[in-house]
């Protein structure tokens, strides 16, 4: 099953900006204004600022990256209201929640996009509880196809018939009405493994058993050479 979240969009206030340097777009950071472009429907790109802050918030809902922003652009011929969605987030290499720059793609409510939906898994596989078997996630997301306000928050699958040895693929995946899943339906989405210590075990036992062959052979060879020798003598 999935769950559909009720699509309540972020609003968010931007500004019009100006091309400036390097040194002038850290002075925004530093401000906690982040610099963004706004592309997309051959409408021409539009260079803006917006607030950091606001931005975290608005990808912390239970939609994540997925959230639907109602950008509202201030400016001296008055405020633009535009959709979009984050295209793509440049963060700084060591503080993953500072921002460096988005990309904001325009959308049509009315025209379908594809979006990555998170998977989740439901449940003990019965492989797990009775077998003490090792459940080994795949994937955690898969491409959909829907209109904006179709995007589930996640797509929920139940585990718990998963014995040993089974495969669950996307193919099992039951997606609300109007999404598409573009996946391959034959890609396995997790399984479960034969419990690691009984593989260690086997291992072991292997590797006894070949070193007491050795040692057999070692010996039967140690007896024939003493029996030659006593023959010589």
């Amino acid at each position: 099953m999935a769950r559909v979240k009720t699509m309540e969009n972020f609003k968010i206030e931007a500004y019009p900006r100006k091309k400036g340097n390097k040194g002038s777009r850290k002075k925004l950071r530093n401000e906690g204004m982040l610099p963004a472009i706004v592309y997309g429907r051959n409408i021409e790109p539009r260079a803006v600022t917006l607030n950091s802050i606001d931005l975290k918030k608005a990808l912390s809902t239970t939609a994540g990256t997925n959230v639907l922003l109602d950008l509202e652009i201030a400016g001296d011929d008055g405020s633009s209201l535009e959709t979009v969605m984050v295209k793509e987030l440049q963060t700084h290499p060591l503080q993953r929640d500072f921002y460096l720059h988005a990309d904001l793609i325009r959308i049509s409510l009315e025209d379908k996009l594809e979006v990555e939906v998170p998977l989740s898994l439901a449940g003990e596989p019965v492989g797990v509880s009775e077998d003490e078997g090792v459940l080994q996630i795949q994937i955690r997301e898969v491409t959909v196809r829907c209109l904006p306000t179709d995007i589930p928050e996640y797509i929920e699958v139940s585990v718990e018939h998963l014995g040993i040895g089974d495969v669950l693929t996307v193919g099992e995946l039951q997606p609300p009405h109007g999404v598409e899943i573009l996946a391959e339906p034959a890609e396995a989405i997790a399984s479960v493994l034969i419990p690691q210590v009984e593989e260690e075990v086997v291992e072991e036992e292997e590797e006894l058993d070949e070193e007491l062959a050795e040692a057999e052979e070692g010996e039967e060879a140690g007896e024939a050479a003493e029996e030659e020798e006593e023959t010589e003598e």
